[in-house]
């Protein structure tokens, strides 16, 4: 069975494009509640348009509902989804645990996806899920192909990305934007600091001859690559994209399509899609590419395809020679290491100085650009005019339909011409107004009646076949037959749209909570710990308890969806997010670092108030804040192969990253070699103390990176004063 195509939605043009393509299922977002908060988005009216349109055409659509949600949304998010279940959403894509929890136990029937922001790569993570109600599960995009089979042999549906931009961080564990910029990424408005340029320092010097852009990932492309996920059993193949272009997602899903069928990809399918995005291409972490196989360290923007170079510049009048076809109007990028500008290609002028309109490959042409333009700069095609307007005329003719077959008959004269139709699923049957009357001149033959019923241009449906038992000699007027087909089409549609809304459930989920206080503190080495009155946790130190990364399933205390009595780092930013949680039987829970002491109050009596009960959570009171987790590091990328395989760099030298505004940040590789980024800053929260030990919260975190013993004394003897630990 082919997996199913899914395609971005962010506009009414891209819509069309995803139809004319031939996706088959969408997914875009509502103004609220989606992780892509710039994205062109549809109201819930529009959203019921086009469900039932796709749901004609037998494509599905699925809503995003993929950020975190915090006390005071939480119950406006579950209304706007109980409204887009009773649209008959086919299902919504989820981050929020809490809304997973709250949607499974009062709307059962609804189809929950499980997004990528979770990060899931493990099937215990997976089996997790299924107990929330989770059908579906979009991978994380650093899982390999033997991750992704092992998650396909859970039996639940397996979603991978197939085409289009990667985060360079594990999804939903990425910070930096949130933190640095005020934006969050787990709320859909990242800022995107892994596109900005970097310098590297080591012991405080900095790297010379390094490229800039160290954290920015190339586009992921594994169009090519599609039979090994077929052959697995990945249910979905998902094209990233709800902010590209109509024809960046028309001809992405056209050429899955064609990699599906078997159809050769050719060199023009290949540009095609790099011209309409690409910041060069990789087969990511699917496939064990790492390090410069990864990433595209020299320019984070679109690349287009290379067309020519520049031989000659007289001020405005720039001379290039062709190596691919220009067409007036495409759009154009001067580059030279480190510098580039665009423009539009207004004029082309041949060789003999005479204005034309297009310029062949190995043509020598001259047009007006910019200024600062030097001979040797690469010239590269970033928009291609051609292609907008072919991809404008296939929107503008094309109408997807759905095949149906007809049986048309009539027993003789005084009897009703009666019309069956089916879709494969549903069968209706109608019949005429009017009865048969002798036929004078010419009888109402099949040939005439066929004519008439496979007139379904505008139509949802168009017929593959038509069954005839007419008697002879009977006639029927074209306005009969006519308003017999419409009759006999709105009926089958009426069908093939009707469904059934399950009675929503009361809200009933109880518990009891045993917690006894701790104080909690995470370390990186073994020279950091010290009082006996506190829980150590690591990765790797020898005498601390278990944390285990977020790829791994057992641990004291689980950083995903594993075995242990612990969780953190789960976005939890909701009082139903806890009950979730309690649900899978944690018994003390890490909460958001992006909730506000506000927020995070609010959180707390939102859950003794519904629970009566004092929440087992874990608030972090002091930390640097990780920024980013990251299954590729820049150090090893620049300095060695980009293997990750054992280099302990991060660990020999001292390495920071400096942006362009000056702001620096620490990087450091765990147990695994995956790439921490850290912010600088201490984050303090002791003031919150009388608050939350007010609402009867009585364990805590401490995280230290590189604090001195000395240091991490000093703060854990004030947090035990400050809560009367002996």
């Amino acid at each position: 069975m082919q997996p199913e195509i899914l395609a971005p939605v962010g506009s009414r043009a891209s819509l069309e494009a995803a139809f004319a393509a031939g996706a088959n299922a969408l997914y875009f977002g509502l103004p609220q509640f989606g992780a892509r908060a710039y994205a062109n988005r549809f109201t819930l009216e529009e959203t019921k348009e086009i469900i039932e349109r796709a749901h004609l055409m037998n494509v599905k659509v699925y809503i995003t509902m993929n950020t975190i949600l915090f006390e005071d949304e939480i119950e406006e998010a579950y209304e706007q989804a109980k409204a887009l279940y009773e649209m008959n959403v086919d299902a919504l894509i989820i981050q929020d645990l809490g809304l997973l929890h709250l949607l499974h136990h009062r709307l059962p029937a609804l189809e929950l996806h499980a997004s990528t922001q979770l990060s899931v790569s493990t099937p215990e993570q997976i089996e997790q899920l299924k107990k929330l109600g989770v059908s579906r599960v979009v991978l994380a995009r650093e899982c390999t192909i033997e991750q992704i089979k092992a998650c396909v042999q859970t039996g639940i549906e397996i979603e991978v990305f197939i085409h289009g931009a990667l985060c360079i961080s594990y999804s939903g564990q990425c910070q930096f934007s949130a933190l640095e910029y005020g934006r969050s990424g787990n709320r859909g408005q990242c800022a995107q600091p892994c596109r900005m340029s970097y310098t590297l320092l080591e012991d405080g010097k900095e790297k010379k001859n390094v490229p800039s852009f160290l954290i920015s990932p190339k586009d992921l492309s594994l169009i090519h690559d599609l039979e090994a996920l077929q052959k697995i059993g990945v249910a979905s193949l998902k094209i990233e994209g709800r902010m590209k272009s109509p024809e960046y997602v028309y001809e992405v899903v056209k050429a899955t399509k064609k990699a599906l069928e078997h159809e050769t990809i050719t060199k023009e399918d290949d540009q095609k899609l790099e011209v309409t995005f690409n910041r060069t291409f990789t087969k990511g972490h699917a496939f064990h590419q790492t390090g410069k196989e990864l990433m595209e360290m020299q320019a984070s923007n679109h690349h287009g395809i290379k067309v020519g170079t520049v031989i000659a510049v007289k001020g405005k009048k720039i001379t290039i020679r062709l190596i691919e076809d220009l067409h007036q109007n495409d759009g154009i990028r001067f580059e030279k290491e480190n510098w580039s500008e665009g423009c539009h290609v207004n004029y082309i002028y041949n060789k003999q100085g005479k204005l034309v309109n297009s310029a062949l490959k190995n043509q020598t042409i001259t047009i007006d650009g910019p200024l600062h333009v030097k001979v040797g700069n690469h010239v590269k095609k970033t928009v291609d005019a051609n292609l907008q307007d072919e991809v404008k005329s296939i929107l503008k003719s094309y109408h997807r339909q759905i095949e149906i077959v007809g049986k048309v008959s009539c027993q003789g004269v005084g009897h009703p011409l009666v019309l069956e139709l089916s879709d494969g699923k549903h069968t209706v049957r109608v019949q005429s107004q009017e009865m048969a009357q002798l036929a004078k001149s010419k009888a109402s033959d099949p040939q005439t009646i066929e004519k008439q019923m496979r007139k379904t241009n505008t139509s949802w449906a168009r017929f593959s076949r038509i069954e005839y038992d007419v008697a002879d000699d009977v006639f029927f007027s074209l306005k009969a037959m006519n308003a017999l087909r419409k009759e006999g089409l709105d009926a089958l549609k009426e069908a093939h749209l009707r469904f059934t809304i399950e009675k929503e459930r009361p809200y009933t989920y109880s518990f009891t909570i045993q917690d006894a206080p701790m104080i909690f503190a995470q370390i990186e080495e073994e020279h950091q710990k010290g009082k006996e009155d506190v829980v150590w946790i690591a990765e790797h130190v020898s005498g601390a308890k278990k944390l285990a990364r977020i790829t791994e399933d057992e641990g004291f205390v689980v950083r995903h969806l594993g075995k242990g009595p612990i969780i953190f780092n789960m976005n939890v930013s909701n009082s139903y997010a806890i009950a979730a949680l309690i649900e899978l039987g944690y018994e003390k829970i890490g909460v958001s670092d992006e909730l506000s002491k506000e927020q995070l109050l609010e959180m707390i009596d939102g859950f003794r108030a519904r629970y009566h009960q004092i929440p087992p959570i874990v608030p972090c009171l002091y930390q640097k804040r990780r920024l980013m987790l990251m299954k590729h590091c820049p150090i090893n990328t620049l300095l060695s192969d980009g293997k990750r395989i054992g280099c302990r760099l991060c660990h020999e030298h001292n390495y920071l990253l400096k942006g362009k505004d000056r702001r620096t940040y620490s990087l450091l590789g765990d147990s695994a070699c995956n790439m921490r980024i850290f912010s600088r800053e201490v984050e303090d929260r002791f003031d919150w103390l009388p608050s939350l030990r007010k609402r009867g919260i009585d364990s805590y975190l401490c995280i230290f990176v590189d604090e001195s013993k000395k240091t991490i004394d000093s703060i854990l003897r004030r947090l035990s004063d400050e809560i009367g630990l002996e």
